[in-house]
């Protein structure tokens, strides 16, 4: 079985490649396309998502975590993969209705078909199986080939406001391509084919009960971008929000990969009975976490001002105060990743998370029906931030009972500490700066100098674990 470490490093080497594509594709497609066209693709992908995720029920982390509790077991680890598969097809022809109905009825129905592809590799997609046998490299393999095919396409066939059809149907095809060659790998598990459909009730309720608090993330995630358009009328407002949002994910994106290495380890901890190792483990994510999370906060918020105007454009302008605004949501959704997606759903406390999740839903709604009506998509930015909020304390609450908390908070009190020095330098320096992407790029190589030689003159055990680590892998991949 691939080890932690091995597994972490190997996401973290893929996600420093995905980090940079947006970096070269976001100010490509937001000058060739503009803030209208890419509103339209930001709503359509939110609703598209909504409906895939409701109608697969929370399917995926389930066999995620039934993947994890039954590789030891071959007879019913084939079973298992079969009977979910086989469902995941029915609830995706009940998903498939539903979304050519919403597309008919729409203003942007030619789009919806375009995009369709992409809710079909959602239901087709084999991934879960291969997360949840701690296998990592064929659904990296798979992600790397959809990022890098895109992005070529993109910059070939998109050239101009006109060409929102093709920039759909790309990000619709190539994920839908890359699904289906990750479908015919399953056979280095899966050695036989069997049509079986005895237990299809009792997977749909325990999909059910990982679905409830998947669904309310989704929702309290995606509904601002709908409400948005829905309140406002104002598709640019989308755009300005979403853009806002994906660079706050570009950060998030190295944290939440740790989420997806530790879970299917910790739920084979946990059926086993391994409480201490379960420990352990939560600590050590909960510091590499922390100590990627705040960091990038601060150099995010601070960098925004320079970053936009060269980056996106000056008509992106509006994004700047979005991303302030949301750039907290990176410490409170690496906390989240520890508690939730790590621990609770591991565990198999997903009433908890129900209930967490479902608070913070709530709380979205009020605050999104409240605050968009007066200030348009910043409305829907300080409320992304509250629910996460909301969703981040709720969690601990519970937590905290059952293990201490004590050592995150120590994390969060030394890695804010660290990042003074650097937010500091970074802030000053951009003040008295051009935005440019020279003044962007002193920023982030300046801060991250600065940053890591804190933590080398604090002597940080888990960094310079992770540096030996990371050379030890490179040293073996030249040899």
């Amino acid at each position: 079985m691939k080890s932690i470490t091995q597994n972490y490093i190997y996401n973290f080497i893929y996600q420093i490649v995905v980090l940079l594509i947006p970096i070269f594709l976001s100010p490509y497609l937001a000058q060739t396309l503009g803030p209208k066209n890419l509103g339209i693709y930001g709503y359509i992908y939110s609703v598209c998502n909504i409906i895939s995720t409701i109608s697969l029920i929370g399917s995926y982390n389930f066999g995620i975590r039934q993947i994890a509790y039954y590789r030891d077991n071959i007879k019913q680890f084939t079973s298992f993969f079969w009977e979910l598969f086989w469902l995941r097809l029915i609830l995706g022809c009940i998903s498939l209705i539903i979304y050519f109905t919403i597309a008919y009825i729409s203003d942007y129905f030619i789009y919806f078909i375009l995009f369709s592809g992409w809710l079909i590799a959602s239901i087709i997609d084999t991934s879960w199986l291969f997360i949840g046998m701690e296998d990592m490299k064929p659904t990296i393999l798979k992600n790397f080939l959809v990022k890098i095919s895109s992005i070529i396409l993109i910059f070939l066939a998109v050239k101009q406001e006109e060409d929102l059809y093709i920039y759909i149907l790309i990000m619709s095809m190539t994920m839908f391509i890359s699904t289906s060659i990750l479908l015919f790998q399953i056979k280095k598990y899966i050695k036989k084919i069997t049509l079986t459909l005895k237990n299809q009730i009792l997977h749909i309720k325990g999909s059910i009960m990982l679905f409830l608090p998947q669904v309310a993330i989704l929702l309290y995630l995606q509904i601002g971008k709908i409400l948005i358009e829905t309140i406002t009328h104002d598709i640019k407002q989308v755009a300005f929000y979403d853009m806002g949002e994906k660079i706050i994910t570009i950060p998030l994106t190295f944290i939440t990969v740790l989420s997806t290495v530790m879970m299917p380890r910790i739920a084979n901890n946990y059926i086993n009975n391994n409480k201490n190792s379960i420990k352990i483990l939560l600590e050590k994510a909960g510091q590499i976490s922390l100590m990627f999370a705040i960091p990038m906060c601060f150099g995010i918020a601070i960098c925004a001002h320079n970053l936009i105007p060269w980056y996106l454009g000056i008509d992106f302008s509006p994004s700047i105060s979005a991303i302030i605004i949301m750039s907290p949501i990176i410490i409170a959704n690496s906390l989240i990743g520890i508690s939730g997606n790590q621990y609770f759903t591991a565990t198999n406390q997903i009433k908890i998370l129900t209930y967490s999740y479902f608070s913070a839903l709530i709380v979205n709604i009020i605050l999104n029906y409240t605050l968009i009506k007066n200030m348009g998509f910043i409305g829907a930015a300080y409320t992304t931030t509250a629910t996460s909020f909301t969703s981040l304390i709720i969690q601990y609450y519970f937590f905290n009972k059952q293990l201490e908390i004590k050592p995150y908070l120590y994390y969060i009190l030394k890695y804010i500490i660290l990042s003074i020095p650097m937010g500091s330098s970074i802030l000053i320096y951009g003040m008295y700066s051009s935005p440019t992407y020279i003044t962007t790029l002193i920023q982030i190589i300046g801060g991250a100098f600065i940053y890591i030689s804190s933590l080398l003159f604090i002597k940080d055990s888990l960094f310079i674990e992770l540096s030996k680590r990371f050379t030890q892998k490179i040293n073996i991949r030249i040899k």
